[in-house]
């Protein structure tokens, strides 16, 4: 294998392959001149604008990767190493990220052709504004891995503290092993120091393959990012030490001991977390840490209502608490906020080893949860003369807009916009949308990739405004119509006061699909709809759409003529309403590897 990760046969077209260090990787882009070039032998740059997606994505995407042919059995150590660059694109030379979803520059994808739902990746290098991120993710043994099963764990290991420096290479070198029955790991280092040390369960228990370039939620900046340099070691050749060209003293080389990472604080929490809080109203506060700890001493957090919550216990765990009790003396602030960490007095927070622990993670705003000091009760008059009505709850009733009242969607994976707004004069209200009679052959899909089922179902007034997307499955012979009930709520977030618009009702009828009838929608996502039935989508803090992996091209090929049928099937059950020559041989002669897999798979990274 070469291990200096040099190019050959590059290519920028999607679905083609070429080879890097010996590996081979398949396009993912939109095949246009500046979404994937070779500037040098060892050298890939990636760029994408607003509206750049591969082949089976759709417009919420932006998307420009390689992803590698060859999957990776699970539990085999991993050793990945190359420098990455970002370019700037901000003003004075920064880097702008404003992608408000996900921004991911390399992961480990998951094998979902055979856990056979779409997952998010097992781990990733992100970028979260301008800082990088290491995020990892898991479930037990057996359990579904779908975002929307609700069994994914995701961990954060690692957030950089300083913003990311452009036109400069980092040196990146991942140790991992993929796996969830035991054994599993993620070493992450960064410019020669390690940032993250993780020893659990990690992935789906499923095999994995190398993705990387740029994929995002889409946003209006232009962004561009280079790779260059990289080598990925499987097995035994991914633990073995290197050799030293010559021996130095001592003449017979020591061990080397695995590096000592500093604890960090990977999470901070406050309880209550919204609200209002008075005089005498305690908070408590939890530091999540990436190890156990031992504390010595009676460490502090300093808060921006000028007060400071005291150390209440935890040593021994991973999980500190602090407390903090409103005086009349603190500061009304409309979000209280962790301005850092007091060690006063000989305190420490150190691991086993006795390393200081970097308690930079702790800084922290939490919005929504207010600190006032104003008397609660007025002091005059002492005893009211007359009693006085208690005042309206401030709640205002939501508006609920529907588009449609009746309407149609083809079954097996046909979809339709449900048409629906909600929209409020009061801004502090917390404004739901409520639906009930959903049969089970129907789901409903928000914009961020979120999908419902069930009888009854809430969702947030953010979900509601980034698109609600309905989606038939049935299968049988009869013309169903479903009664759907959507009642609009609004919350008050002092009082708990609740207003409801008067329900309305929207009647889904889901004919008989037949082998000519087209998908709902435009014709232009016929191609999308395929990949996503069924998917069980997900958000990034902890979710993201999936790729299709090329890692199963070879079987495919072995299988056209069947998959083929299959995927004419599909296409004339789902596509878009009209069926010409020039489709059906394309898909036909291509559907050995790259459509077959976009049309029966339906991954989502």
């Amino acid at each position: 294998m070469d291990t200096t990760g040099t190019i050959t046969s590059f290519s920028s077209t999607p679905m083609t392959r070429f080879s890097i260090g010996g590996d081979v990787y398949g396009v993912q882009d939109a095949s246009t001149s500046y979404s994937l070039t070779n500037p040098d032998p060892q050298t890939l740059r990636f760029q994408v604008q607003q509206g750049d997606h591969a082949w089976y994505d759709d417009s919420s995407v932006d998307r420009s990767e390689v992803s590698g042919a060859g999957n990776i059995p699970g539990g085999t150590p991993l050793n990945l190493n190359y420098q990455f660059m970002v370019e700037a694109n901000g003003p004075n030379g920064s880097f702008t990220n404003t992608a408000d979803g996900w921004f991911i520059v390399g992961q480990m994808h998951n094998d979902d052709n055979s856990s056979g739902v779409g997952t998010s990746p097992p781990f990733a290098i992100q970028l979260v504004g301008d800082h990088l991120q290491v995020v990892a993710r898991y479930v037990q043994p057996g359990q579904d891995p779908s975002n929307g099963a609700g069994n994914v764990q995701t961990l954060t290991l690692w957030t950089d503290p300083n913003p990311i420096q452009t036109g400069v290479y980092n040196n990146i070198q991942i140790q991992a092993d993929v796996s969830n029955t035991g054994g599993g790991y993620l070493k992450v280092s960064i410019n020669g120091t390690q940032v993250v040390n993780y020893s659990g369960p990690l992935g789906y228990g499923q095999a994995t393959n190398w993705e990387y370039g740029v994929y995002r939620s889409t946003a209006p900046e232009t962004v561009a990012v280079d790779y260059r340099n990289m080598t990925l070691l499987t097995g035994a050749a991914a633990t073995a030490p290197t050799q030293p060209t010559t021996p130095t003293q001592p003449t017979t080389p020591t061990t080397p001991t695995t590096p000592n990472v500093a604890p960090t604080v990977t999470k901070a929490s406050a309880s209550p977390g919204t609200g209002t809080e008075h005089v005498g109203d305690v908070v408590t506060l939890t530091l999540g840490l990436s190890e156990a700890v031992t504390v010595k001493g009676t460490p502090t957090l300093s808060l921006n209502d000028g007060a400071s919550a005291t150390y209440g216990g935890g040593s021994g765990t991973n999980t500190l608490t602090f407390q903090t009790k409103v005086a009349s003396t603190d500061t009304s602030t409309s979000a209280l906020a962790i301005t850092g960490v007091n060690l006063a007095n000989g305190a420490s927070i150190t691991d086993s080893g006795g390393l200081a622990a970097n308690l930079s993670g702790a800084v922290k705003t939490f919005s929504g949860l207010q600190i006032s000091t104003a008397p609660t009760t007025p002091t005059q008059p002492t005893t009211p003369t007359t009693p006085t009505t208690p005042s309206t709850p401030t709640v205002t009733q939501p508006v609920l807009s529907v588009a449609d009242s009746s309407l149609t969607v083809n079954g097996r994976g046909g979809h339709i916009d449900l048409g629906t707004t909600l929209s409020t004069t009061d801004l502090n209200d917390k404004v739901s949308l409520n639906i009930k009679g959903l049969p089970r052959y129907e789901t409903i899909t928000t914009g961020d990739g979120t999908t419902f089922r069930g009888n009854n179902i809430t969702l947030s007034s953010a979900q509601v405004a980034s698109g609600l997307t309905l989606t038939s499955y049935y299968r049988g012979n009869s013309h169903p119509v479903a009664t759907l009930t959507l009642t609009a709520s609004a919350t008050d977030p002092v009082t708990g006061a609740v207003a409801s618009a008067k329900p309305q009702i929207i009647t889904v009828t889901d004919p008989r699909p037949s082998a000519t009838s087209g998908s709902t929608t435009s014709q232009h996502h016929g191609l999308h709809h395929h990949h996503h039935l069924g998917s069980g989508s997900s958000t990034l803090a902890a979710t993201v759409p999936q790729t299709t992996s090329l890692a199963n091209y070879d079987t495919a090929k072995g299988s056209q003529a069947s998959h083929s049928f299959a995927l004419l099937n599909q296409y004339l059950a789902g596509g878009s309403g009209r069926v010409d020559g020039g489709q059906i041989a394309a898909a036909i002669s291509n559907g050995a590897a790259w459509i077959q897999n976009s049309f029966l798979t339906r991954p989502h990274h």
